[in-house]
């Protein structure tokens, strides 16, 4: 579907393919009526409204690049609020520019004009996948030409900022309202790099996390008849480590879900599986929704 005009990011996520249009704005941020828990929900790679200026740069086809998406977690947490949980999602692709990484990590391939000393030549990176991608997930390249530096600062400024400082302000909320503030940060894996399990919970090793927090968590997906590994292929990302600061009573959880659960992975479309899969997330929500944290 294309759109010339600006479209409300509700709108747009809610409909089940990906569609082209200029967002309206930058952040999804769904509350519930009554604060009940200190548990935000986060999806920050299930967007699905492509900027045109993207599909203009990009060498790869609208298909290929929805490859790259955690696609749909955001349809799995919906009813978070009505749990009492807050949600923040974002509405633009991963491809874009990833919330996920550090603003640090820009790519001096991709912006051969950077300082030398400004290139974040980390890991993530090296591989393509720094805060504004060069590479697809299927290790395509997602541009024939190099970008100009304006351009990843004309996005960090628009999408990445609003984004986490809409985070900032939820988990802020929930710290001063009980306490205590936990990030569920969602994403999806491909079924192929789940060995065999359904769900990867990481806290980077214990250290965004408190142990208790971490195998609580834990034992509710399994309740669930999820099968739960930790930290394995998947530690957490730079929102884990961001956010995750236990000695402050504020800890992060990264929730990597098999997508062979619930997504035909081939055409990124929901598969006969999805609400039996969606079910079982509400139902772990539900659960830690009730939970009185300290």
């Amino acid at each position: 579907m294309v759109r010339s005009n600006p479209i409300s990011p509700d709108a747009a996520m809610d409909s089940s393919p990906a569609i082209i249009a200029r967002i309206d704005q930058p952040v999804i941020v769904r509350r519930p009526k009554e604060r009940l828990s200190p548990i935000l929900a986060a999806s920050p790679h299930s967007g699905r409204i492509y900027p045109p200026d993207l599909l203009a740069q990009s060498c790869l086809p609208l298909d290929l690049l929805r490859r790259s998406e955690d696609a749909y977690v955001d349809t799995l947490i919906e009813a978070a609020p009505d749990f009492g949980i807050a949600a923040v999602i974002a509405p633009f692709p991963r491809v874009f520019i990833d919330p996920n990484r550090s603003t640090n990590e820009l790519d001096s391939v991709l912006f051969p004009e950077l300082p030398r000393q400004s290139a974040g030549a980390t890991p993530h990176v090296l591989a393509g996948l720094g805060v504004i991608p060069r590479m697809s997930a299927g290790g395509r390249p997602l541009y024939d030409a190099p970008l100009k530096v304006t351009e990843a600062r004309q996005r960090i400024a628009d999408y990445y900022r609003p984004y986490h400082g809409a985070i900032d302000v939820d988990l802020t909320a929930s710290h001063d309202v009980f306490g205590i503030a936990i990030l569920l940060d969602f994403h999806s894996m491909p079924a192929i790099a789940a060995g065999g399990v359904d769900i990867v919970l990481g806290d980077r090793h214990g250290s965004a996390c408190d142990p208790a927090i971490m195998a609580h968590v834990e034992s509710v997906f399994r309740d669930q008849g999820f099968l739960v590994r930790r930290n394995r292929p998947y530690a957490g990302g730079y929102s884990t480590a961001c956010y995750g600061k236990p000695g402050q009573n504020r800890h992060a959880i990264q929730i990597e879900i098999n997508r062979g659960l619930y997504l035909n992975e081939e055409q990124v479309t929901r598969s006969g599986t999805f609400p039996a899969t969606r079910e079982k997330v509400e139902a772990v929500l539900r659960a830690l929704a009730t939970e009185k944290w300290t």
